[in-house]
């Protein structure tokens, strides 16, 4: 999921948001540190019209993602078995002179249609999970879903520690616009 999308769905140009999309987007992210790691925990949410069956379908279209997803290149499952499935993909993530390209390979676990769970098997990070949780919900008198991502991830490549946040935080809010404006359409 992009450093977070993949950055999912996750390493995720924008388009143009509906007003009440921006404003319902909160994004927090948070650099920790144990002895020998360094990690980013992620919080997300945001407010989409859409109905939680049209999140669903949309989330779930892993192979579509890259054509709304800013730096997500490529899509492929790889394996389904049921409601686990292996996922690979490829992005882009970073800022200005930090950006390099990002391949992932994961194992997504789906529970209809409330939450997406995704587990890193391989690939450019040394960490990397992440959940999607869709509740019905209501906001300025409008039905719609409440999208909540959550993620940890850690690199396997050097993030300026002076910048690691604000380049995380960047891509899940580009990631999250994306959705939701890709819902909202």
């Amino acid at each position: 999921m992009h450093l977070a999308r993949f950055v999912s769905l996750s390493l995720l140009g924008l388009m143009a948001l509906p007003a009440h999309a921006s404003e319902a987007l909160d994004v927090m992210v948070v650099r920790n540190r144990t002895s020998d790691q360094a990690f980013f925990d992620i919080r997300a949410s945001g407010f989409t019209r859409a109905t939680p069956e049209r999140v669903w379908q949309v989330l779930t279209d892993y192979e579509r993602q890259p054509d709304y997803v800013p730096n997500l290149t490529a899509a492929r499952v790889v394996s389904r078995n049921g409601t686990e499935l292996v996922l690979e993909q490829d992005g882009r993530g970073g800022f200005f002179l930090f950006k390099r390209a990002i391949h992932l390979k994961v194992r997504i676990l789906e529970k209809q249609p409330s939450s997406i769970d995704v587990a890193l098997i391989s690939g450019d990070m040394k960490r990397y999970s992440a959940r999607w949780l869709l509740t019905p919900a209501e906001q300025s008198g409008a039905a719609g879903t409440r999208i909540d991502y959550s993620g940890s991830i850690e690199p396997d490549f050097f993030v300026p520690p002076v910048l690691g946040n604000a380049i995380v935080r960047a891509d899940i809010r580009k990631m999250m616009e994306a959705v939701i404006t890709e819902l909202d359409q």
